[in-house]
């Protein structure tokens, strides 16, 4: 690799687009990665390959799976990823209000979320926000937190390349969502 530059480019997350799409503003996350962070994130990537035991035991269970990355993505560490008011705004309008529900009628909130989230959840976008997400990889792998790195990749291939509502989408939606409401409570 001497001699090359690692491009930056949109596609590796910040910049106006991360400001526009989540809660990033005044973060880390809202500047582009810098040509070292570019390196750190795929010096992480391939030190993740590693770790196949870790990964195959991870994809074992997709319903699992499923359930740490809810979990991981609850963290106050991912709520620079929450979507942002302009995206909030668009699953609004699209889908209207979301109902209002008791427990045992949480399937009508779910299938409200899914459905909101396909809205805006276009394949520009998802490859920001799978971008966005993989600027967390260098950390996790550096702390030697094999599974939550390999959720992140994980989450991060999946949000990019399906036409899906991953835990990761669902969980920035939701937080989102609070957040959006919170601030315009009347």
């Amino acid at each position: 690799m001497r001699g090359r530059s690692v491009r930056v480019s949109t596609r590796a997350g910040g910049g106006t687009e991360a400001t526009r799409l989540t809660r990033c503003a005044g973060s880390w996350l809202a500047s582009e990665p810098d040509e070292d962070e570019q390196k750190r994130i795929l010096a992480a990537s391939q030190a993740l390959k590693g770790q196949r035991a870790v990964a195959n035991a991870f994809y074992a269970d997709p319903e699992a799976a499923n359930s740490f990355c809810l979990e991981l993505f609850r963290r106050d560490t991912f709520a620079p990823l929450h979507f942002a008011d302009e995206l909030v705004e668009a699953m609004l309008r699209q889908c209207g209000e979301p109902p209002i529900v008791e427990e045992e009628e949480s399937e009508a909130f779910s299938d409200y979320l899914r459905t909101a989230v396909l809205t805006v959840a276009l394949p520009n976008t998802r490859r920001h926000l799978a971008a966005q997400l993989r600027r967390y990889l260098p950390d996790y792998v550096a702390a030697q937190q094999w599974r939550e790195a390999v959720a992140i990749d994980y989450s991060a291939f999946r949000t990019a390349l399906g036409n899906e509502v991953t835990p990761f989408l669902a969980q920035m939606a939701l937080a989102g969502l609070a957040a959006y409401y919170e601030a315009h409570e009347e």
